[in-house]
């Protein structure tokens, strides 16, 4: 298995081309097919990798750290929450078949996603490997589980 930087860096941009696949839904009008989409999008970032970032890879980096409260991962959860909503607020945007909704709240979102994103894969998952028993392993594996998993 790989280490888990290269899987959380791999399910970043595998969760991107879903993003980019609902996008292209949009702008065609294909409404239902956005929505499947960007639900299945939603469920791998917030059901699978921010779940095993917030459940595992934060507290193991925090442990590292020695600081239950690190200015690093203060940041990044508050960008989960925050992209939670703009989630919503998309999937309400197709489900109104508002495509200029749609557009500009998927722009934010990426800005938001490219910068968290960067933010991850040079400060946070470089340290992890080390800071995990199993050299995150058991993470690794949620991942690819939650990418094998599609809502239907």
């Amino acid at each position: 298995m790989a280490d888990i930087d290269q899987i959380m860096q791999h399910d970043h941009e595998h969760l991107d081309q879903l993003l980019e696949q609902s996008a292209h839904a949009v702008s065609a009008g294909a409404w239902r097919e956005a929505a499947h989409l960007l639900e299945v999008f939603r469920h791998g970032l917030v059901d699978g990798h921010m779940m095993v970032e917030e459940s595992t890879l934060f507290p193991a980096f925090e442990r590292k750290e020695g600081d239950d409260d690190h200015p690093l991962t203060t940041l990044l959860r508050k960008g989960h929450q925050d992209l939670r909503i703009f989630f919503e607020e998309m999937a309400e945007a197709i489900q109104d078949q508002d495509a200029e909704s749609f557009d500009d709240l998927l722009s934010t979102v990426q800005t938001i996603l490219k910068q968290h994103d960067a933010k991850e894969e040079t400060e946070l998952y470089p340290y992890l490997a080390a800071a995990l028993p199993d050299r995150g392993e058991a993470a690794g594996k949620r991942i690819l589980a939650c990418e094998a998993e599609t809502p239907s």
